[in-house]
């Protein structure tokens, strides 16, 4: 019985937030409460993006995080294949592989049941990011007034982070929390991966600037969005 405690994973997640504090290290879940935390002191209002959510782990603690910091009105959109990774031309120095990933959306849905999310909570967007991250879908959601609040990238690849950032840029407001769990994965090159997708969309959109905010896990970072920063 005891053996079965200590190897259960609430004992060894609290193992792992406790080592990770000694070091002073954030972790994924440290990112999600100082995102909902600046966003509750700051008076932001908005709901959460998370674009790659596999087997539910971040997109159950965003929910977590927002209820301890009494951020109401959140609504979670996640954004997934469903399928696992799509493939990609960037290949040197890449940890992943075509495929990898997949869960199916039901196996995720019964996951959300399990954490206890009502079906009004949350609203669930499949399929690979450029058949469905469409103008339709954005005019849809700016015409219910959406705004983003965190923002959580999570798509390993270049393609699929390039793909999701076009798609935020009407829901981005003063002070949105955005957070790219591999900034630094294809060994921390600037030319690859999420960096090079954030890259590009500064240079695309002058009037956006990611300040950055807080480093997380091993390859993660966060950004804070503002319009109009005066160097």
């Amino acid at each position: 019985m005891l053996r079965s405690l200590l190897d259960s994973y609430p004992i060894l997640r609290f193992a792992e937030v406790l080592d990770r504090r000694q070091e002073n290290r954030v972790s994924e879940l440290g990112m999600l409460a100082q995102a909902f935390e600046f966003v509750k002191t700051n008076g932001i209002s908005g709901d959460y993006f998370e674009f790659g959510l596999w087997r539910g782990k971040t997109f159950t603690w965003a929910r977590m995080m927002a209820r301890r910091y009494r951020v109401a009105g959140v609504k979670f959109r996640g954004f997934d294949s469903f399928q696992g990774l799509p493939a990609t031309a960037e290949r040197q120095f890449s940890i992943w592989s075509q495929g990898q990933f997949a869960f199916s959306r039901r196996e995720f849905e019964q996951v959300l049941k399990r954490k206890g999310f009502r079906t009004d909570e949350y609203e669930l967007t499949e399929g690979f990011y450029d058949q469905t991250l469409t103008p339709q879908l954005s005019n849809q959601l700016q015409s219910r007034g959406v705004k983003a609040a965190v923002v959580y990238i999570d798509c390993d690849l270049y393609e699929s982070t390039r793909d999701a950032l076009r798609f935020m840029r009407p829901f981005l407001q003063e002070g949105t929390v955005v957070c790219f769990d591999d900034y630094f994965a294809y060994r921390g090159r600037p030319d690859m991966g999420e960096q090079r997708a954030l890259a590009e969309f500064q240079e695309a959109n002058v009037t956006f600037r990611m300040r950055p905010y807080l480093l997380y896990g091993s390859l993660g970072m966060s950004f804070l969005h503002h319009s109009n920063l005066v160097p």
